[in-house]
């Protein structure tokens, strides 16, 4: 007897809340059959693994699991409902059973994928026995985890084998009445990306990072010195190279570079970056600069969770580079404050790559971004009078946090559920607050020594855009540890709302295959 699943849909399509799942499990079998039943599940899991090789004396440490089912909906296609009523009214002994004859048999399955997730929920019994594996530190038993969060499903997340995934998928289980004979199965993956929450109004005001830069005036003169020519006249190499010293802000260009993204600082799955860099002039000076270089990379740090142990995991993708470019800035005058705007067609081509997840935290896993700017300044050097010009070089690197957006909106229907809710219950708004940590849409700390603070300069307060009020000590990477926080729309939203029928960014974060799901199903992992 063999099982298989067929979706509807293509499985390398991305699902969504509110998605109808839908499809049909096929049973073959050459020879009649008795099967208690066939039960049809729609699940979804998020697996940490985490190991410190060397424990305080330097013994060897088992590795720390920890799992939890954040989806978990089941239907029985078979026994029909109302040929199980029957044997339910009939006295029989033991376990009803039903005979399957030869043949091919289908049956329809539908699911409707929620907002939230269900780790809260009590799992089944068999759900953590079956996640218990042997490895080479000996039996591998997940802890029941005791903290949960309640938010909206994760999106799909790969790339830390061994260490962290969160993967959904549909699974069949025919469940054959003798105890001595394998239950067949069969598993279906499928990529999973979340409704984005409803975005706060935009308030016109820009974040920003912003690093400051003098070129200085060479100090050394045309002609060689006297010590050079004796050092020649010895055999010995003069050093010719011209030295650069400061001497003075006022004697040489200082500009100024800004980067800025419109608050809050949101991104979106799949489409370009809607950025600024902006170059100001810090003093009075005809002289002029180039971009030289100019580099645009996204940073996500993921804070994977199991037990006690906890390790954040940077990746990085560069969404822009070019170098050697010599491109002048052309500023609209030589006064102090003259500002030139990077044209923007140098990186407006450019979007986030399609296997970059949203913003997100689930219970043991959550993620959070910025994005590096760094920006190369040339400029062919200042000298007075029977001084030589030396030509200076600078890369001046910038880092803004942001929020990324998965750019499903939610259905107007649903948003009209939310306002009656709230009007009904008197709350506030359930938009997913904690999934954007607003401590994070400022500057980096690490960077203080390079982003200019408006403090440091009066009179730049004017120009610049007001940076955003800064919160608490909270947020999805806050060291205390995951916190629960209201749901991010109401349980009852999703009873009869429609299903999503709007454009689904193309998201590939490597789905996994059947063969990984059966084998991780009797490993652990």
């Amino acid at each position: 007897m063999q099982a298989s699943i067929l979706l509807d849909e293509s499985a390398t399509r991305t699902f969504t809340n509110l998605n109808q799942v839908s499809g049909k499990v096929i049973v073959r079998s050459t020879k009649a059959a008795d099967v208690d039943d066939i039960v049809v599940k729609l699940e979804g899991e998020s697996r940490t693994r985490l190991v410190n090789h060397l424990g305080p004396n330097g013994e060897k440490m088992k590795p720390k699991l920890e799992f939890h089912k954040i989806l978990y909906r089941t239907t029985t296609v078979f026994p029909p409902p109302t040929l199980a009523q029957d044997r339910i009214s009939t006295p029989v002994s033991g376990k009803p059973s039903y005979t399957l004859p030869p043949g091919t048999h289908e049956y329809r399955f539908t699911f409707k994928v929620p907002f939230n997730n269900s780790c809260h929920e009590p799992a089944p019994a068999k759900s953590s026995l079956s996640k218990v594996g042997i490895s080479d530190w000996g039996i591998e038993i997940p802890v029941i985890p005791t903290h949960h969060v309640k938010k909206t499903l994760p999106p799909t997340l790969g790339g830390f084998p061994g260490e962290a995934e969160i993967r959904y998928f549909v699974k069949v289980t025919v469940s054959r009445h003798s105890f001595l004979k394998e239950n067949p199965r069969a598993y279906r993956p499928f990529n999973f990306l979340p409704i984005e929450s409803p975005r706060p109004s935009p308030t016109g005001s820009q974040v920003y990072a912003r690093q400051r830069h003098v070129f200085h005036v060479s100090s050394q003169a045309a002609e060689v010195s006297k010590k050079g020519k004796m050092k020649s006249m010895l055999g010995i190499a003069a050093d010719t190279t011209p030295t650069i010293t400061s001497t003075g802000p006022a004697n040489g260009l200082a500009v100024s570079v800004d980067a800025r993204l419109p608050e809050p600082a949101i991104l979106t799955c799949n489409q370009g970056i809607p950025l600024t860099i902006l170059l100001k002039r810090g003093n009075y000076s005809s002289e002029q600069v180039s971009l030289s270089s100019l580099q645009i990379m996204l940073r996500s740090s993921t804070k994977i969770k199991a037990d006690d142990m906890s390790r954040t995991e940077q990746s990085s993708w560069i969404i822009m580079s070019k170098s050697n470019m010599g491109m002048a800035v052309n500023f609209p005058s030589d006064e102090e404050g003259s500002e030139a705007v990077i044209d923007d067609n140098l990186w407006r081509g450019h979007i986030l790559p399609n296997t970059i997840a949203p913003t997100f935290e689930t219970c043991n896993v959550s993620r959070w971004y910025s994005l590096d700017i760094r920006v190369g300044l040339a400029h062919r050097g200042s000298a007075s009078a029977g001084k030589q010009q030396v030509p200076q070089s600078i890369i001046l690197p910038l880092r803004l946090d942001c929020a990324i957006f998965s750019g499903i909106l939610p259905p107007a229907a649903v948003l009209e559920r939310m306002a009656q809710a709230r009007d009904t219950l008197g709350e506030a708004p359930p938009y997913i607050a904690s999934n954007i940590s607003d401590g994070k849409l400022q500057t980096e700390a690490a960077l203080n020594s390079a982003v200019f603070r408006p403090s440091d300069d009066a009179s730049a307060s004017q120009s610049a855009p007001p940076m955003p009020p800064r919160p608490g000590q909270g947020g999805l990477h806050a060291e205390e540890g995951l916190a629960d926080a209201p749901p991010s729309y109401f349980d009852a939203v999703a009873e009869g709302a429609p299903p999503v029928i709007a454009p689904r960014p193309e998201y590939a974060p490597g789905i996994v295959r059947e063969e990984d799901l059966r084998r991780s199903e009797k490993s652990g992992w």
